[in-house]
């Protein structure tokens, strides 16, 4: 997917930025200019929510009704018209070539973005990786994104009757086969990605980084597996047999203690787990390796790639590593958006730089 033109209007500080942005594209000003907007802009029309606030009517620009986002992009040799409009009275609407989409419409603009937030990625909570690994998966897979609802739906009925105790007859044990299913088919789709994602993110890796290290990304259930062999049957059978040995103290705590919704990724480098020992600097890295692992598995699994969003990415590394990541995104098959605040000793040939103030498009480098 390529972004050929963007439209923005009364979103954020933003009142009217039309641009035809280019394969890469770097918006530089100085902090609270609007640069954070334009890609907060573009994950709001791919995704239908922002990723900085849940209530759409934080994003329209202040003393204005309505916001309006357009975006002109190539998918698989068609042009694609998206746009979303959301006021205050009649909410928001999402077309796609002048129709209402579908979540799981094909013709959705796609992206991966990168927060500061992610650079908590390695030493976080599983449940941050556990979030990473879902997004990732839901837009590659619409069957996934199902399961993950239906997952999502019998985990909290199953709590509900541990909580109130009624975790014994034929409802419990309906519920209990229920889950069961949905877990087994979340941890296979998350169990085949990681073994994509794995073999990618080795090989970026080494791209972006003076050293010679090793990687390895490995997935971590919250039961233990007698067998080696993993595949629907053993998961299913081996997870119900963990849930009856689970069950008084399931009964006492009144909650489920088994499934993917406590799984996590562990991440070695060079054997040892990163989170322990890999130093500040080195889990950056790596969980910047992760999003762009994530964009060329995502074109692995579906056949085109996302637009990859970075917001201030280049501030949390070294000059080495900052003109790597910069050589790898200019050489890169894909259309990036990058915020920064300073492009101080960085080499940006190939690359188009927008000023950015106060919430105006100033001028294009």
């Amino acid at each position: 997917m390529k972004i050929e033109q963007l439209q923005l209007n009364n979103f954020r500080n933003i009142e009217k930025i039309e641009l035809n942005p280019d394969k890469m594209n770097v918006f530089m000003g100085k902090n609270a200019q609007g640069k954070t907007n334009i890609l907060e802009a573009i994950y709001y029309l791919a995704s239908g929510s922002s990723f900085r606030t849940k209530e759409d009517a934080n994003l329209i620009k202040f003393e204005y009704q309505s916001l309006f986002l357009r975006a002109i992009y190539n998918y698989q040799d068609r042009t694609i018209n998206s746009t979303l409009s959301y006021d205050k009275q009649n909410g928001k609407i999402i077309k796609i070539n002048a129709k209402k989409p579908g979540q799981s419409n094909a013709n959705r603009l796609k992206t991966v973005l990168f927060i500061p937030d992610d650079l908590f990625l390695v030493k976080g909570t599983p449940a941050k990786r556990r979030k990473f690994l879902d997004f990732i998966i839901k837009q590659i897979s619409t069957e996934y994104n199902y399961n993950l609802t239906k997952y999502s739906n019998v985990l909290k009925k199953r709590n509900l009757l541990l909580k109130k105790e009624q975790a014994n007859g034929k409802s419990y044990e309906i519920v209990n086969e229920i889950f069961i299913e949905s877990a087994v088919k979340l941890i296979i789709a998350r169990l085949n990605y990681i073994n994509i994602l794995d073999m990618t993110v080795r090989e970026i890796y080494q791209k972006i980084n003076a050293e010679p290290q090793y990687l390895k990304i490995r997935y971590a259930l919250s039961f233990p597996m007698d067998s080696g062999k993993i595949n629907l049957e053993t998961l299913r059978d081996t997870l119900r047999k963990e849930i009856a040995q689970k069950s008084e103290d399931e009964k006492k705590r009144r909650i489920t203690l088994l499934g993917p919704h406590l799984d996590d990724i562990h991440i070695y480098q060079d054997g040892r787990i990163a989170r322990q020992f890999a130093s500040q600097g080195q889990q950056r890295n790596i969980s910047v390796c992760l999003k762009l692992a994530e964009v060329e598995s995502f074109y692995k699994i579906s056949g085109y790639y996302p637009v990859l969003l970075l917001d201030e990415v280049l501030a949390e590394l070294d000059d080495e590593k900052r003109q790597l990541l910069i050589n790898y995104l200019l050489d890169a098959p894909y259309q990036c958006f990058l915020t920064s605040v300073s492009l101080d000793k960085i080499n940006l040939s190939n690359a188009s730089i927008f000023i950015i103030k106060n919430g105006f498009l100033l001028r294009k480098e």
